[in-house]
């Protein structure tokens, strides 16, 4: 059964066309967003929290302040909640509302987590179907891997639905690209009744960049699209835009969200596919970083001291190794840290740490596989096609596949996302695919069901 609510106060125009999200749920807290449509060079908007959806059990309430300087867009972290409670929420100004909003807060422990994983939802190149079949999953949030937006309109051939915003080059365009994504309906609707925890990969700014280049070539480019991600997305607001996190559900589970865009070294070869010898080389140099040394060593460390059963590795990138006839074939993902990927590999082997599991997305291919140290599987990684973007079609597949064993399963044809259940004795997956993405009509398809069983 669908899971969705449609409580809706009625009013003259609509003042937030954009809908409402949360978002970083905690056990006692959890960030909420909306947009008004202003003018006005302040506006207070009133935030409105309660335990049903008439509003007739009121939990807080408070205001908020916005303006052109942030986009009038609206964000507030509401504190004081109750583990593992869901709760309702709206935004209000002068008579006018906002859509009812349902979150949910973090249990302090749980026997069952139900999560959401998506990635890669260019508006050109597809209807963003797919969340409107994660309503009937009813997951306990959304994660979301990166390429929340795309800096380009029109992707290859496909154009499923115009994109007047054009290339973001600026804070006026990248918001404009937030804003336009915000009015698919299906993202809507997904965005108010699920709480989302969320990521960014490189379209956000613009295609394979490394902050580590950009911020010395076009670093004003690279703040206003990261401003405006900040604005768009209900994610707390840290020191110099840092967005790697943690988030822990009892002793079940702990997710170790990563950022693999900010603090990356530059590229060894653009494109970054079928590299030469020499690219690829030099691409696994001792000491060569996509997470920056200070995240890494927070990753690491915070990997070592977790005592959850279950310890999860969000990253905007595929880390299991892909070759053809012996060399990486895309430079751009983790075979470009080889290195890097290599440290985190054996800090979990060499610390007899168990029940990892990668998340990853950038790939538009459904994916699972083992992720392998000399030969000895360490990890696991389960990779989420995009929710419209396509795969394009992949020069000797089966070649690929061949060589590559550790890859149990993939999917090239279809658009969707993955649906994850964990609980203590294992942790399954669920592959839907989107019939087609080129309408709204597409049809949910079960391309696949892993189990991963528990270690201890």
């Amino acid at each position: 059964m669908c899971f969705s609510f449609s409580i809706w106060r009625k009013t003259e125009g609509n003042f937030f066309p954009y809908g409402v999200a949360s978002g970083d749920p905690t056990t006692n807290s959890v960030i909420l967003w909306s947009r008004i449509e202003s003018s006005i060079p302040r506006i207070d908007v009133q935030y409105e929290v309660a335990l049903d959806p008439e509003f007739k059990k009121p939990v807080t309430s408070g205001i908020v302040s916005t303006s052109p300087e942030i986009d009038y867009t609206l964000k507030k972290e509401v504190q004081g909640l109750e583990p593992a409670k869901i709760y309702y929420y709206r935004w209000s100004w002068n008579g006018h509302f906002s859509p009812i909003g349902r979150t949910k807060t973090l249990p302090l422990k749980a026997e069952k987590i139900r999560i959401a994983i998506a990635s890669c939802q260019h508006f050109g190149a597809g209807f963003y179907t797919a969340y409107k079949y994660m309503l009937q999953d009813n997951p306990d949030f959304i994660i979301h891997l990166g390429d929340w937006i795309y800096e380009f309109p029109v992707y290859g051939t496909v154009c499923a639905r115009p994109d007047p915003v054009g290339i973001a080059v600026d804070l006026a365009t990248y918001r404009a690209k937030h804003r336009l994504y915000r009015t698919d309906p299906d993202l809507q609707e997904a965005l108010r009744n699920f709480p989302l925890v969320v990521i960014w990969d490189d379209h956000e700014v613009q295609n394979d960049y490394a902050g580590r280049a950009l911020s010395f070539y076009n670093p004003e480019r690279m703040k206003a699209a990261y401003q405006a991600f900040f604005e768009y997305l209900p994610i707390r607001q840290q020191k110099e835009w840092k967005l790697y996190r943690s988030f822990k559900i009892g002793n079940l589970l702990e997710c170790f969200l990563t950022d693999g865009r900010q603090y990356r070294e530059e590229d060894v070869w653009h494109p970054a596919v079928h590299a030469p010898v020499e690219a690829t080389m030099q691409a696994s140099a001792p000491g060569r970083s996509m997470l920056g040394s200070e995240q890494r060593n927070w990753l690491l460390e915070s990997l070592k001291l977790s005592h959850a059963q279950w310890k999860f590795i969000a990253s905007g990138d595929m880390m299991m190794d892909i070759k053809l006839e012996g060399k990486p074939i895309n430079l751009d993902q983790w075979d470009g840290f080889a290195w890097e990927r290599k440290e985190i590999l054996k800090t979990i082997r060499d610390n007899q740490i168990r029940n990892v599991v990668v998340l990853s997305g950038d790939s538009h291919v459904f994916s699972f596989g083992k992720l392998l140290l000399d030969g000895e599987e360490i990890a696991c990684e389960i990779g989420t096609a995009g929710i419209s973007s396509p795969a394009g079609k992949i020069e000797g597949k089966e070649k690929i596949l061949k060589e590559n064993p550790h890859i149990l399963f993939n999917d090239t044809e279809h658009r969707g996302y993955v649906l994850v259940e964990i609980t203590p004795s294992g942790c399954s997956g669920y592959f839907y695919g989107i019939s087609t993405v080129l309408n709204n009509k597409g049809e949910r398809l079960l391309l696949k069901e892993i189990h991963i069983p528990s270690r201890f």
